[in-house]
């Protein structure tokens, strides 16, 4: 593995990451890290607390308290629970006219060397602009007489949760702030959602996928989205790692290499793949359009993402943020500045365009504050 002075990673997080890169071989780690507790709370923070548990169970640990080992089999039995309501929906929606599209979650877990283990999220299904009004409508109808706690429409999705299970209807499966970039991205994401699907076996039914073709960038722009966004965790890398690997040498990467062109994400893709390649394990050659030498950029997006946390929690989070309006703008502001510092100096094709957003964020931050005093 390569090192990684200087990138602010202590041993805890390097014990994390020798962890999980064994985890996701399904191998046990080389030895059992020497703050455990410590390694434990990174995987908490990054989604990965079964499949970290797991590993260091295989490398002969065992003196943790019962409540955490069930952690394992709790995500097993809401596998299980998410996994049928699934099928159920679709069958539901295919026996009402509406195709659908399974994004992420049991998709991806299935490529996991044990599926079961890799935390569960939301159930997020694709329906696209056409069917997207109808679906909503019958969706309200499958969940009619449940418990319903959140229920909110959006451009994007309509996201409900049904006795306890959220879910995602899309109309779009993301939508990029640039139009010209959305425009270009909408145009691949169509056949990508509707042409040469994968399908795969959840409990027994076949459930229809993205074209691999696509979905190998959808993931990847899934982690760029949160990456720039306030923050990602490890599970979304994983999927994308694991993706790779399960298709590896099958792949057609044309679709990803023109995105990467055209939308300036290369040097991204590139700097997410060292860090699959330098510091997980992952083999070179599963890794399309690898290159050597990335290790330094890499470590700071794998510091800034180990110090962050799913979403950005761990050093973002509402606990974090001051409650007066203008310091909690402060606040996001030198958050803003210091991220956007780390990419500018990361992502080198980008870079006007990280500049044009910072001073739009500016901008905006000052006629929020002015507007804010003057309401006073």
């Amino acid at each position: 593995m390569a090192g990684t002075r200087g990138s602010g990673i202590g041993p805890a997080e390097q014990a994390y990451l020798d962890t999980l890169g064994a985890a996701l071989w399904g191998r046990a780690p080389e030895v059992l890290p020497a703050n455990v507790e410590a390694v434990l709370q990174i995987a908490n923070l990054h989604k990965t607390r079964p499949l970290i548990l797991n590993a260091l169970q295989k490398a002969g640990l065992d003196d943790l308290d019962d409540k955490t080992w069930s952690l394992i089999y709790k995500t097993a039995s809401l596998h299980l629970t998410l996994n049928r309501y699934l099928v159920r929906l679709v069958a539901f929606f295919e026996k009402n006219g509406i195709k659908t599209v399974l994004l992420k979650g049991a998709g991806v877990a299935a490529n996991y060397p044990e599926p079961v283990l890799r935390e569960c999220g939301d159930i997020d299904l694709y329906v696209g602009p056409e069917q997207y009004e109808r679906a909503c409508a019958l969706m309200r109808e499958f969940i009619a007489g449940t418990n319903v706690t959140k229920e909110k429409l959006s451009e994007k999705h309509f996201t409900v949760c049904s006795n306890g299970v959220y879910v995602e209807l899309h109309q779009y499966c993301d939508i990029l702030r640039s139009k010209r970039e959305n425009a270009y991205f909408q145009s691949i994401a169509k056949p990508g959602l509707t042409e040469n699907l994968a399908s795969v076996t959840i409990t027994d039914s076949p459930i229809n996928t993205p074209a691999d073709s696509f979905n190998a960038f959808f993931l990847f722009e899934h982690i760029w989205y949160h990456l720039t966004n306030g923050g990602i965790g490890f599970r979304q890398i994983c999927d994308w790692i694991l993706f790779l690997h399960s298709r590896a040498g099958k792949l057609d990467t044309s679709v990803v290499d023109e995105a990467l062109t055209k939308l300036k994400l290369r040097s991204a893709w590139q700097i997410l793949g060292s860090i699959a390649v330098d510091y997980l394990g992952m083999p070179a050659d599963e890794m399309p359009f690898y290159v050597k030498g990335l290790q330094d950029r890499a470590a700071s997006i794998l510091g800034l993402i180990l110090q962050e946390g799913n979403f950005g929690y761990a050093m973002y989070g509402l606990d974090k943020r001051p409650t007066e309006f203008t310091k909690n703008k402060w606040f996001s502001m030198k958050v803003y500045l210091k991220r956007a510092a780390i990419f500018f100096r990361c992502f080198s094709e980008r870079r006007l365009i990280i500049i044009r957003d910072v001073i739009y964020y500016l901008f905006d931050g000052v006629l929020r504050v002015i507007k804010h005093i003057f309401k006073r």
